[in-house]
């Protein structure tokens, strides 16, 4: 067999395998707790969004709070939910704070490859990667924030809605009105619903639209609650009752398994503080004895070594104590 007949073969098998691998990765993905919650919310929600052809180009129609049309691109497919996503949690500074962190980054890469002896290929993508891991952790910040500070306030709300219901207030009235009495960023979320049951809008649609925006789970169970006891009647306000209590526990879960995890929190805190800590004290103690590992070659390896190895021991235990109970 010749080198040509090889590489063919080569390459087809390589071909086959990565195909294969790519649907096992993609079985896996469907597989995980976040994608299954998110196909049970779609399914649930009727989100898919439908197409229709209008003057010979594709026209998207959304599940929007006012059923917006427009014209998309690939790229806006793809950036319009992540934008979106940035409004609701973070308001419209959101995308000023990811890109001031992205830049920030940026320049901090730019001063760490000038000053500091990377590897070639570590000078080159360090520049790239850095701003974009730095504008993705921001952007998780940001969601849990809005997530955290949005379950604090939820059971209230339940309570309040509770309380309406048994007087006789209908549920629709009494969105409209807990704007008012709730802290943000509930405020705004119950605020957007009341406007657009106001304008004329159906309780399921708007119900569908804020699960969707909102993307917290507890939220959906209590959109599920009003559309079930829409359709099939039943006692509203024993459900929301019951809805508040189980909020409540998978609130006191959460804050538990923060506690728990408090220790090693603390712990890293103190790992990745120590060190520059103790350079800045050697520095203002003994200024020459530590300006050997930024003026020598040898030292500014060993520099370049310890700071690496600090950040991935800080991951690592980051990642080990962080438990995911946002489910």
């Amino acid at each position: 067999m010749n080198p040509i007949d090889l590489v063919t073969v080569a390459t087809f098998g390589i071909a086959i395998v990565s195909g294969l691998m790519w649907l096992i990765v993609q079985d896996m993905r469907r597989k995980l707790p976040a994608a299954r919650v998110h196909a049970r919310m779609e399914t649930t929600f009727d989100l898919a969004r439908r197409t229709k052809k209008v003057d010979g180009k594709t026209r998207r129609q959304h599940a929007d709070l006012f059923k917006v049309e427009r014209y998309e691109s690939a790229w806006a497919r793809w950036t319009a939910p992540k934008l979106a996503r940035l409004r609701t949690v973070a308001g419209r500074r959101g995308l000023k704070i990811v890109v001031g962190v992205a830049f920030t980054a940026e320049i901090a890469a730019l001063v760490m490859v000038a000053l500091m002896p990377l590897p070639t290929a570590v000078a080159v993508f360090l520049p790239i990667e850095m701003p974009v891991f730095a504008a993705i952790k921001t952007y998780g910040w940001l969601v849990n924030r809005f997530r955290r500070r949005f379950l604090d306030g939820f059971p209230d709300v339940i309570d309040l809605l509770v309380r309406a219901v048994r007087a006789g207030v209908p549920v629709t009235h009494v969105i409209s009105t807990a704007a008012d009495e709730v802290e943000e960023p509930l405020r705004q979320e119950f605020r957007l619903m009341g406007d657009a049951l106001q304008v004329g809008l159906d309780l399921d649609e708007v119900l569908s639209t804020a699960a969707k925006r909102i993307g917290i789970a507890d939220f959906s169970f209590f959109c599920v609650c009003l559309k079930l006891q829409r359709e099939t009647g039943g006692q509203l306000g024993e459900t929301l009752e019951n809805l508040a209590g189980i909020v409540r526990s998978r609130r006191e879960i959460r804050q538990k398994t923060r506690a728990l995890t408090g220790e090693a929190r603390i712990t890293t805190r103190i790992l990745a503080v120590i060190p520059p800590l103790i350079l800045l004290l050697m520095f203002l103690i003994n200024r020459s004895y530590v300006m050997v590992l930024f003026q020598t070659p040898t030292g500014t390896k060993i520099l370049t070594y310890a700071v690496v190895s600090v950040v991935i021991g800080v991951a690592l235990i980051t990642k080990m104590s962080k438990l995911n109970t946002m489910r």
